[in-house]
């Protein structure tokens, strides 16, 4: 029956799984699995190994293709061995497979398992310790079964650490279960302790693949001070899981954590799972048989699920709770077995339980039929277009630098490294972290100013003798050369430009006439991380337009991009700004509808922008409209009240409307902000003996 449960869910997750790399690590975890690499901290050696294997003995498709497939058939194995396991716990076979399908048909768990991820087989490792203490009962305190727990978890460390939330809940059930002496506890723990150290050992990958200097080599932990900052995750917080850190106060946390948490559950299980999940809870509550499995479950989902959250208090912006997602499986692995005894307390009720329960599982197979759209991949193509397309940009021998963004990163690490495509470029991160840096040696250790110097330098000489491009989104990313743009990057040249005056080269249009974008607007919408990604798209071309004088199109592209990723960290400050590099364009040359137009499309995209309000001011007073432009002042003096530029424009509007008392409170906090400035003090007086002469 097992087997049976295992391909039922292999064959429902393929028709959601992804055909390519996809977004987020996906394309880190294709590009180290096929090249041995070391993956971003704490490394994961177990999933490279495991990837590595399967990928090598599968024939078969892609790297992609092969790494999506494992995660799949690894979400398939551990709802398998769920399923398993409350057999094994004396629940009857239907109610078994209800609680499973509840959590696997989940959008969540169909979409998380449909890419190249570690949380496959972070989640088979999870559902295994589960099944080894429901398979060993009152021998859970064993050498047999404290060994296989042990190595079991040891191995977990090469997959993901949060498994290690679950290990006080696994060792009370086992505790419950056996009972045993004082010197059986010990010589348990004793057993499970040394086979622990057994799994461990699979860490030793990191080192002993540093040394090889593999194409991705994050944080190089060749010894031990560098192998402990990756493992301990110090980079970006041991307890955080983003480098934003924490939301702030964890005592106030512990209650905004723990609604987060119960609210995702109730919304990803849906009504059917979470209360089943409740029923079977309260119903063991006194089923002395069942303390083990009841203390199990419950432990499980809380430890890994609310403690979880505590631990790391993570903001609540939309990137962290996107990113959060994922996590929430392996608690939902425990709600699942809390449904499956649910579903067996109905199952127990005659003919009218066993109909609810054929009822509950047909409703959770069409729910996932019905998901699929939004959170099944199989049409997911945006990130492998993107990087296909980065490449397209890129002549014979160029050097590409790369200036932060995940997708981009990544989607060329799976094509570089996995694919084996373009060997005759030379792609490097300007932080130093994914490819090999070619900034030096002691790089990493040099102070902010003197890292930006050392890129100017390294990335000018190398447009001496090549090709060299950024991805970028700043125009300025290296003020010693001219940057040109040329598609979805600019072009590198040698030679003072300006930031302001971006030129398009004659390549671009050919490139937008060439490339292949294709996304799912509503997978777009269901993810955050796909709206990360497709708004670069517009941005740029934005830029190119923009550069060839379209300004109206330049400004249309912008409202898409918004339109598509407004939520995301970037979009809306980056489209806020190429609106105001519009702005200043269409100011120059005279067209002040054209600046008005492009200063407040930058203030529907981050409307605290305090120049964008003063600049926006001066265009509305060219345009003649006082009142408007006094308005777009006063705005810009309240969202900063320490510039001294909105101060003294506000007390020249202010002055011009003959309202001098205004004028001269506006010019003299501009004289205070700047004190050696002479025009605001002369100003200021003024504007003060026009006010006392028009005084009755």
């Amino acid at each position: 029956m097992s087997a049976a449960v295992f391909a039922f869910f292999a064959l429902l997750g393929a028709p959601a799984a992804a055909p390519a790399v996809s977004v987020g690590d996906s394309g880190e975890f294709i590009a180290a699995a096929a090249t041995l690499s070391v993956l971003h901290p704490p490394g994961y050696p177990l999933y490279v190994l495991a990837g590595h294997a399967f990928g090598s003995l599968l024939p078969w498709g892609t790297w992609a293709w092969r790494m999506n497939l494992l995660s799949g058939l690894c979400a398939a194995g551990a709802l398998s061995l769920l399923f398993a396991a409350l057999r094994r716990w004396g629940f009857a076979a239907a109610p078994c497979a209800l609680g499973v399908l509840v959590l696997g048909a989940s959008p969540l768990w169909l979409h998380a398992n449909g890419q190249a991820e570690i949380f496959g087989l972070h989640l088979l490792l999870g559902a295994a310790c589960v099944w080894v203490l429901a398979r060993a009962g009152p021998r859970a305190f064993g050498a047999r079964s404290m060994a296989a727990l042990g190595l079991l978890l040891g191995l977990a460390t090469g997959a993901h650490h949060t498994l290690a939330l679950a290990v006080p809940a696994l060792l009370a059930s086992a505790w419950l279960a056996a009972r045993p002496s004082g010197r059986q506890a010990l010589r348990g723990l004793g057993v499970l302790s040394a086979f622990a150290c057994i799994g461990f050992s699979v860490q030793a990958v990191l080192p002993l693949r540093a040394q090889a200097v593999p194409p991705l080599d994050w944080g190089h932990p060749a010894d031990l001070a560098r192998f402990l900052r990756v493992f301990l995750r110090r980079d970006y917080g041991s307890l955080s899981l983003t480098v934003e850190g924490a939301a702030g106060s964890r005592l106030a946390g512990v209650w905004a954590q723990t609604a987060r948490w119960f609210s995702e559950a109730g919304a990803g299980l849906g009504a059917a799972g979470a209360g089943l999940a409740l029923l079977g809870g309260l119903g063991l509550a006194r089923d002395r048989e069942k303390r083990p499995f009841l203390v199990l479950a419950t432990g499980m989902l809380l430890l890994a699920g609310p403690a979880f959250l505590w631990l790391g208090n993570p903001p609540f912006d939309a990137q962290t709770s996107y990113a959060l997602k994922r996590f929430w499986l392996l608690p939902w692995m425990a709600a699942a077995l809390l449904a499956g005894a649910g579903a067996d307390r109905l199952w127990a009720w005659g003919a009218a339980g066993r109909a609810a329960v054929g009822l509950l599982a047909l409703a959770a197979a069409l729910g996932a039929r019905s998901s699929l759209p939004d959170w099944g991949q199989r049409w997911d193509l945006a990130a492998h277009d993107y990087g296909r397309d980065l490449l397209r940009s890129l002549p014979p021998g160029a050097a590409l630098f790369i200036d932060g963004g995940d997708d981009t990163f990544y989607t060329l690490a799976a094509a570089l490294y996995a694919d084996g495509l373009r060997p005759d470029l030379a792609v490097a991160d300007r932080g130093g972290l994914v490819f090999h840096s070619p900034y030096g040696p002691d790089f990493r250790g040099l102070a902010k100013e003197a890292k930006e110097a050392r890129r100017r330098e390294v990335e000018l000489a190398g447009a001496a003798s090549r090709p060299t491009y950024y991805a970028t989104l700043e125009r300025a990313v290296n003020p010693r050369g001219t940057l040109l743009l040329e598609g979805l990057l600019r072009r590198l040249e040698p030679g003072r430009g300006s930031a302001q005056l971006a030129r398009e080269s004659p390549l671009g249009p050919a490139l937008w006439a060439a490339y292949a974008a294709r996304h799912d607007s509503a997978a777009e919408r269901a993810h955050y991380r796909m709206r990360a990604l497709t708004p670069f798209y517009p941005v740029m071309r934005s830029a190119a337009l923009s550069a060839r004088g379209d300004r109206p199109g330049a400004l249309r592209q912008l409202r898409a991009a918004v339109a598509a990723g407004g939520d995301t960290r970037w979009v809306r400050s980056t489209t806020a700004s190429e609106a105001e590099w519009s702005a200043w364009s269409a100011a120059a040359a005279g067209d002040w509808a054209g600046a008005e137009a492009a200063y407040r499309q930058a203030l529907r995209a981050d409307p605290a922008r305090a120049e964008a309000w003063t600049n926006l001011g001066a265009v509305l007073d060219r345009m003649g409209r006082a009142a408007e432009a006094r308005a777009a002042h006063e705005r810009a003096a309240a969202l900063a009240p320490g510039s001294y530029q909105s101060r003294f424009n506000l007390g020249s509007l202010l002055y011009r409307a003959s309202d001098f008392a205004g004028a001269a409170r506006e010019f003299s906090a501009a004289a205070a902000l700047r004190p050696g400035d002479a025009d605001a003090s002369l100003w200021a007086g003024r504007a003060a003996h026009k006010a006392r002469e028009a005084r009755p």
